[in-house]
């Protein structure tokens, strides 16, 4: 029996290697549609909260999904390869950014030394992280085919919404960028268990690794356009609000979106997977606006108010977008620091991060900044600050 034979029929294990944000939703789903899986994790805290079906982060429907595929036992964890049975290899592992601005592959690195490790004849190995062009083909074809035995390798990125990621993983298209036509069949058919009609959109691996890449970058440009105009209409003391609204209002070809800090852990880092590559003065001109929002915005204040020294400061959210629990490259991380490096008391509120009370934070304060538009601060009332 082939492997494409075995997806079909759900005869095959999966190993899903890195169960963060990306890979442990991913592979609950699969679970779920009756695969076996198991996935691995090195973080002993990760792995054992997991494995006591303890949901690790917010993520809708998987507290739920947790226990059941925990408590079926669909779904186990172990902390290495090698104790995974599994005729499939999918790798998750975080492509974090370097302190200098470069792609740090070292996860990816120790996942490949370890899969050449262990047998890979007839194997389908699956890399979903994030990576720069060529790294498929050019660094993980290439380093595991000197162990000298015929594998199947594509390049699947995720491209789901924190939050929503269940419910993506069924209706997003698939983009499967195989090394040749058999990897690119073999991991079309491993996605189409998680919804047969699920549209798969076949391609090479270096075109799915840009088209990854450029999801992301066309956002973070996009806010950076928008950022570029708030500064603009600040500068002729303009609503940018209002100029937004007007340039778009019944005029489909403009869809300018509202300005304000622009982060998290894709859109800060994916233009910098590009390091290598000429051509992208425009990416980092618009990383580098979008990075010095929060301190503009904290001149702002300083402008208003004087020398912040001293000064009790409000600061509503942390995460790096709407009622989330993630503050990776959260710009309003970057916001605090800024505002305690001008001497301010920085208190901060945040639902999923920062339970301290909300009266708590904005007694006596003299500052109050909206950093995060959380659906529980829509409660917060104009009248309730002009107490203060």
């Amino acid at each position: 029996m082939t492997l494409i034979e075995k997806i079909r029929k759900k005869e095959v294990g999966l190993a899903v290697v890195g169960l963060g944000r990306v890979g442990l939703p991913l592979a609950l789903k699969f679970s779920s549609k009756g695969l076996r899986v198991v996935g691995v994790e090195k973080n002993d805290e990760l792995r054992k909260k997991i494995e006591r079906a303890e949901s690790p982060f917010r993520e809708e429907g998987m507290e739920i999904l947790l226990r059941e595929e925990v408590g079926g036992g669909r779904f186990s964890v172990v902390s290495t390869l090698s104790q995974a049975k599994a005729e499939i290899i999918l790798i998750t592992v975080g492509t974090p950014l370097t302190r200098d601005l470069r792609p740090d592959l070292t996860h990816l690195y120790e996942v490949l030394h370890e899969l050449r490790q262990n047998p890979l004849k007839g194997k389908l190995i699956i890399l979903r992280s994030t990576v720069p062009p060529g790294t498929t083909r050019g660094i993980v074809a290439k380093y595991l085919q000197e162990k000298g035995e015929a594998f199947y390798l594509a390049y699947c990125p995720e491209r789901i919404l924190e939050g929503k990621a269940l419910k993506e993983l069924e209706t997003l298209p698939e983009i499967v960028g195989g090394v040749d036509e058999e990897s690119s069949e073999a991991a079309a058919e491993l996605f189409r268990l998680l919804n047969p009609e699920k549209k798969i959109l076949k391609t090479t691996p270096e075109v799915a690794e840009l088209a990854k890449l450029f999801t992301n970058i066309y956002r973070y440009v996009n806010f950076a356009l928008s950022n570029q105009l708030a500064l603009i209409s600040e500068h002729y003391g303009v609503d940018a609000y209002e100029v937004i609204r007007i340039a778009n209002e019944g005029y489909a070809r403009s869809n300018i979106p509202l300005p304000g800090p622009a982060g998290g852990p894709c859109l800060y880092k994916d233009g910098y997977m590009l390091t290598y590559t000429p051509f992208i003065d425009f990416i980092k001109a618009a990383w580098h606006l979008n990075e010095s929002i929060p301190s503009h915005l904290v001149g702002r204040v300083k402008k208003e108010l004087g020398s912040l020294m001293g000064k009790k400061v409000a600061l509503l959210g942390l995460a790096f977008k709407a009622d989330s629990d993630d503050a990776r490259e959260s710009p309003a991380v970057r916001l605090r620091d800024a505002l305690k490096a001008e001497g301010c008391e920085v208190h901060v509120h945040d639902p999923f991060l920062e339970p301290t009370p909300l009266e708590e934070v904005l007694s006596d304060a003299q500052v109050v900044v909206l950093a995060v538009n959380h659906t529980a601060f829509r409660k917060i009332k104009e009248e309730d600050l002009s107490r203060l």
